[in-house]
């Protein structure tokens, strides 16, 4: 029995919208009377063990992201910079060569200066210098997309200004110096489409940013939240690096299809199905792989919600040589409201690993822990699914690989989401 609560602390703003991120990920689009289910800006939450409610109960992990700045004497976000794996000053010579080929109304590359390169989720971003302003190239592994130079220069305090956006989501501009936290989001669908960007020298990066952003952004600045005006419609990509596209010719791959559209998804025609499978009586997860990205949506009754693209270095829950995973939820609950417009008693307490199998010789994933049965995962296609019990965070649970003989390849001590 807990004889005190701990005195009530305000959440971060940059852990206050992924727990919103993950409140709308368990709900429907809409409430049953068709009107917009919308959720404040203050979902108040315990300060002990908020974090770890907003991924245990609802939605997904992901990164609890920020700036490295601490709140109320607690609640460190996470590095947007480390999250985004920025790099100042330097760019990759095969990016360069992409980027200057790509180049119409641009100096000679010789004349460039790189101020930063963000990759994240399939897409690199970089930001160069000239004389004539500042310009954004962002390349995927069949594409690059290029702005145009410009001098901008941010006037005044909490400034966000949008200068790039692409056809799959990424993004970048500048902001004033005393921006400290930034979040932007889609006015419509605010849930499933936002971003935390890397904030670097008075421009910010989000190199796996949502679509549509001319259609109405906001951002959430220092606590702030505004509409940002003049949101350049996405400038043309150039297929620099054709592929054959993936099948999309049965019934399953069809159906993965489907979770493809509308997402933020670097070259989303190259994403091979991987498995489809069925983890509750309502819920199905779908995944898919390009390279070293997953992809996965949750599927509940034939209603696919977005899917989401991880990165191999962002599956490191599940992470050994053999295999690289990360939990995501099902089976969510609608939620009750109270008087006060807070919501209770919902969300999702059903997990399951999803990830890649990276080396050829897996032909087995069994999670174990004591006092309970052994669970298989499912795997197809260089990608599996494990439904088990994997909140129970009992200290000796295990993740066994094995071989098709049977022998042990390596065993994964679960992680906490980082």
């Amino acid at each position: 029995m807990i004889d005190q609560l701990p005195e009530h602390r305000a959440l971060p703003d940059d852990v206050r919208m992924r727990a919103r991120q993950r409140l709308s990920e368990g709900m429907s689009p809409t409430a049953r009377n068709g009107r917009p289910i919308l959720i404040a800006a203050g979902v108040s939450m315990l300060a002990a063990g908020a974090v770890f409610a907003s991924q245990a109960l609802l939605g997904s992990s992901a990164d609890v992201a920020g700036p490295p700045m601490q709140h109320n004497g607690e609640f460190v976000g996470k590095d947007r910079g480390i999250v985004n794996h920025v790099e100042r000053d330097k760019v990759d010579p095969d990016v360069l060569a992409r980027c200057a080929a790509a180049a119409t109304a641009h100096t000679p590359a010789s004349e460039w200066t790189p101020m930063a390169t963000s990759h994240k989720n399939g897409t690199v971003l970089t930001a160069f210098r000239t004389a004539a302003g500042v310009f954004f190239c962002a390349n995927t592994a069949t594409t690059t997309t290029i702005s145009a130079p410009n001098p901008a220069v941010p006037e005044g305090s909490r400034q966000v200004e949008i200068l790039f956006t692409t056809p799959t989501g990424a993004m970048a501009g500048i902001v004033s110096s005393d921006v400290k936290f930034l979040s932007l989001s889609r006015i419509a669908g605010s849930g499933q489409n936002n971003t935390l960007p890397a904030l670097v020298d008075g421009l910010f990066l989000a190199p796996s940013g949502f679509q549509k952003a001319e259609t109405g952004t906001k951002a959430l600045v220092n606590g702030e939240e505004f509409a940002v005006r003049g949101v350049p419609k996405p400038s043309a990509s150039v297929v620099d690096r054709p592929l054959p596209p993936a099948a999309r010719d049965t019934a399953e791959t069809t159906r993965f299809g489907a979770c493809l559209k509308g997402r933020a998804v670097p070259d989303p025609d190259q994403f091979a199905h991987g498995l489809t499978a069925k983890v509750s009586a309502t819920d199905t997860m779908i995944t898919g792989r390009f390279g070293d990205l997953l992809f996965y949506c949750r599927d509940a009754d034939r209603d696919p919600t977005p899917g989401t693209v991880f990165d191999l270095d962002d599956l490191d829950e599940y992470r050994g040589q053999t295999i690289a995973g990360k939990t995501a939820f099902y089976d969510f609950k609608p939620y009750k409201v109270n008087e006060q417009g807070e919501y209770y008693d919902g969300g999702s307490t059903s997990a399951a690993a999803i990830g890649l199998v990276l080396d050829p010789r897996v032909a087995s994933i069994t999670y174990t822990s004591p006092g309970t049965a052994d669970v298989p995962a499912t795997l197809g296609n260089g990608t599996f699914v494990l439904a088990a019990k994997l909140l129970d965070r009992h200290p000796d649970a295990r993740v066994v690989v094995r071989d098709a003989a049977g022998n042990v390849l390596e065993t994964i001590t679960p992680q906490n989401p980082s």
